[in-house]
């Protein structure tokens, strides 16, 4: 069995959205310790890696472990329907291969979900290694792909010892942000770089994940023509992590 509750709306929706950036379909493992979620998007150039631990609802009972996958569009439409001051209990229907959604606020709503068919093997997950570790305020860096996105499709991120540069260029122009660390107003406020690198991405998969960054800080993990990973803190002790592959320049 599997049953939990949440008294916020605003984690469980911040949830939602952060997987619906790149999924069509969510496989999430449920297990005694807490659920999880690991998936390429549907062109396996990115990643999402989710884990929720059981402490970041406020009831959780699973005896066994379940598979469960749903479309994430109906998900979404679900969650619209939440109110502020609803509290959400969730509950898996072997049975009825249904995910059950309660809202319980000034009238009791119950939304059931069809299962779909989970795939044959789950995705593993990926830890490679990382020269370059920055923690920075979110709006920093969405404020940087806001603004390389003027004038190119992609983004080029160059680390150094006390800097964290993201460029672009494109038929119409150039445009870089440079973020220094050691100034009181300092949106990054913490850089380690054990060698000098640089690395270029896929503009419009950054613009998506940075819509769905909901924590106020966010680490930033990367290396020269490696991914970049991206990670923040979701409800108490939840972590969302994106990782996208390095886009080839070609000379």
């Amino acid at each position: 069995m599997f049953y939990a509750t949440l008294d916020s709306t605003k984690t469980w929706k911040q949830i939602v959205d952060s997987l619906a950036t790149l999924l069509t379909e969510i496989h999430l493992v449920v297990s005694s310790s807490g659920i999880t979620l690991t998936q390429y998007d549907s062109s396996r150039a990115a990643m999402v890696d989710m884990t929720l631990p059981r402490s970041v609802f406020q009831e959780y009972n699973c005896t066994e472990e379940h598979d469960i996958c749903l479309g994430i569009a109906e998900v979404v439409k679900v969650s619209k329907r939440m109110h502020g001051d609803d509290r959400l209990v969730f509950n898996l229907d072997e049975s009825e291969k249904r995910f059950e959604i309660k809202m319980i606020g000034h009238a009791e709503r119950t939304f059931k979900l069809q299962l779909l068919t989970p795939p044959e093997e789950r995705t593993q997950k990926i830890s490679p290694s990382f020269e370059n570790r920055a923690e920075m305020l979110s709006d920093a860096f969405k404020h940087a792909v806001k603004d390389i996105g003027v004038v190119s499709n992609h983004l080029k991120v160059t680390a150094t010892s006390n800097t964290l540069t993201f460029a672009g260029a494109g038929d119409t122009g150039e445009a870089e942000v440079v973020l220094k660390l050691g100034s009181d107003d300092s949106s990054l406020f913490h850089l380690s770089s054990t060698s000098e690198a640089t690395s270029m991405y896929a503009l419009s998969y950054l613009i998506e994940i940075a819509k769905a960054i909901s924590g106020d800080t966010l680490t930033l993990h990367m290396a020269a023509h490696k991914p970049i990973m991206l990670e923040f803190a979701i409800g108490e002790n939840g972590e969302i992590r994106y990782l996208l592959a390095p886009r080839v320049e070609r000379r």
